[in-house]
């Protein structure tokens, strides 16, 4: 009640007229009047007040700054006419900088800055030069006070002046992209903005292999440089050459990382250089901090052993990432292993009992709900016939004679 009173008081004054002149509000009026706007919700009036304040007294309290920002972005919300949008936008940078000037260089209020000028100007593209110079000062003067948003946020600025054919100098884009990509390193990346950077990296600067090469390449004696090298050489899906297995070995050696080594094993999977995968996925597991981590290490050296025509070493591995994370994938590269097995399982058991295998394979399918395969295998199963003749009967449990020992319940063919 006391609030809206003083408001009323104000209002009162400033209508009074004395020997036929208006009375002009002093300072005090427009704090109080600005307070009363603001909450209120009326940020024309509030702006009229915040602008006398700060243009007759800019050191009367930083919650002004604070809120004033709020006036024009509320004002901004309001107004369909873009003119006057930008002007309000420029208001409120012009509130950030003086904020800045007259209470010191704060390291929040730095990135607020850069937060607003970043969602201000990001639909012109014409800003965008501007705006990266905006970046490049925080990254020059400070990169390790700069958010991880407004790092990636440099980054949509640098990809969208591609599209939209801005000159900005790549060279410098990539350099920041190394100093981004450590301090993001020695933060931690709790929100997966690494991934996201990386691919905006891809659409801002045309990288190859040979350019790789050429940038991140001349130096890979020291872990981070190797480290550099070897992230791009495996995202551009570049040739694991013996510069790049050099690199490997200053990393894993030095500063082993599970999701390089990772990345070192799938790649050298896919090269068939099985054992260097086996050794990378070996480093990766050492480095694995959870079971969803450790879960993946053991997929992938179950897809190994597979390749390497190591059945029961796959099964054991597929096994242990079951137990790790319930893999679904594991599932199925069993059922997959249990099919393969039939020739090696037959021996000289009843028809039943050799094809007792599909059924176990059956089983894993389904817990991978794998459909295709579920059919695949079932169109295997013993026939009615088949059971009866051998004098078993459905339901009964059946313990499957191979490599693997695992019970079954017999089941039969569907019907065609």
């Amino acid at each position: 009640m006391t609030k809206w009173i003083s408001t009323l008081a104000v209002a009162i004054i400033i209508s009074f007229n004395t020997s036929g002149q208006t009375h002009q509000p002093s300072l005090e009026d427009c704090k109080l009047m600005f307070q009363d706007y603001y909450y209120l919700k009326d940020w024309k009036k509030a702006q009229t007040n915040l602008e006398y304040i700060i243009k007759n007294s800019p050191n009367e309290g930083e919650k002004y700054y604070i809120k004033g920002v709020k006036v024009y972005e509320y004002l901004m919300k309001e107004t369909e006419d873009n003119e006057l949008d930008k002007q309000y936008q420029q208001k409120a940078l012009d509130l950030y900088q003086l904020r800045l000037s007259i209470y010191g260089n704060n390291d929040q209020v730095q990135n607020q800055f850069l937060s607003s000028i970043y969602r201000y100007w990001i639909s012109q593209p014409t800003k965008y030069d501007s705006l990266a110079s905006l970046f490049q000062v925080r990254f020059d003067e400070n990169i390790e006070a700069v958010s991880q948003s407004n790092m990636l946020a440099y980054f949509d600025v640098m990809r969208r002046a591609k599209k939209y054919k801005q000159p900005f100098d790549e060279a410098l884009v990539l350099t920041n992209y190394d100093r981004i990509a450590e301090q993001i390193r020695l933060e931690g990346d709790a929100k997966g903005y690494m991934e996201k950077i990386d691919q905006m990296l891809l659409e801002s600067v045309d990288l190859n292999c040979e350019k790789v090469e050429e940038v991140y390449g001349q130096s890979i004696s020291e872990p981070q440089q190797a480290k550099r090298y070897l992230n791009m050489i495996f995202r551009m899906d570049c040739e694991v050459n013996d510069k790049a297995q050099e690199a490997l070995a200053v990393v894993l050696d030095n500063d082993p990382e599970y999701k390089l080594a990772m990345y070192a094993a799938k790649k050298a999977t896919i090269d068939r250089r099985l054992s260097d995968a086996q050794r990378y996925l070996g480093i990766a597991l050492q480095q694995a901090t959870s079971f969803d981590q450790e879960g993946d290490v053991y997929m992938e050296l179950a897809k190994t052993m597979t390749l390497k025509e190591k059945k029961q070493d796959a099964y054991k591995y597929a096994k242990q990432a079951i137990a790790k994370n319930n893999n679904k994938e594991a599932y199925k590269l069993i059922g997959n292993l249990y099919m393969s097995s039939f020739s090696e399982c037959v021996g000289d058991k009843d028809i039943v009992a050799r094809r007792a295998v599909f059924i176990a394979a059956y089983e894993k399918f389904k817990m991978a709900n794998d459909e295709k395969n579920m059919a695949l295998a079932e169109a295997q199963f013993p026939t009615m016939e088949e059971i009866h003749f051998n004098s078993y009967e459905l339901g009964q449990s059946l313990i499957v004679d191979c490599w693997f020992k695992e019970e079954v319940v017999i089941a039969r063919r569907p019907v065609e």
